[in-house]
């Protein structure tokens, strides 16, 4: 086989792969899309993409064209573009239980008493030279 042949022949399959990937990108990415309209139902907890957060009043996921209500404060009600509307990320997260930890709380603790413990040289040094003083 020539090398010409063995060239179109790698061009060729990366052009089929790169075709493929990208839809198989477009399918998950309207899946995703198509999930995240099936959860947002009057109610939720939303954001807009602009950063507005507040409680979904009115949305119709089949028709993205018509406007969505956000309350955004008791009696504070505001209209956005349907499609500028997504879950509130703070709302997704769970709180974890864990317990905090204090740094240096894994290390063991020293059994010697305040006496035996190293101190600072510095102020040893200062309390020699007071005694020799005295």
């Amino acid at each position: 086989m020539s090398p010409d042949i063995i060239l179109l022949v790698v061009a060729a399959a990366l052009l089929v792969f790169m075709f493929w990937s990208s839809s198989r990108r477009r399918k998950k990415a309207q899946a995703d899309e198509e999930k995240r309209q099936a959860s947002l139902v009057p109610g939720t907890a939303v954001m807009t993409r602009s950063g507005l957060y507040g409680t979904l009043v009115e949305f119709d996921p089949e028709d993205l064209t018509k406007r969505a209500v956000v309350e955004i404060a008791p009696g504070v009600e505001v209209q956005v573009h349907a499609q500028t509307v997504v879950l509130d990320p703070d709302a997704l997260v769970e709180p974890e239980e864990a317990e905090e930890q204090i740094p240096g709380d894994d290390l063991i603790e020293d059994s010697r008493t305040e006496d035996e413990l190293p101190g600072d040289d510095a102020a040893e040094r200062r309390d020699d030279e007071d005694d020799k003083k005295n």
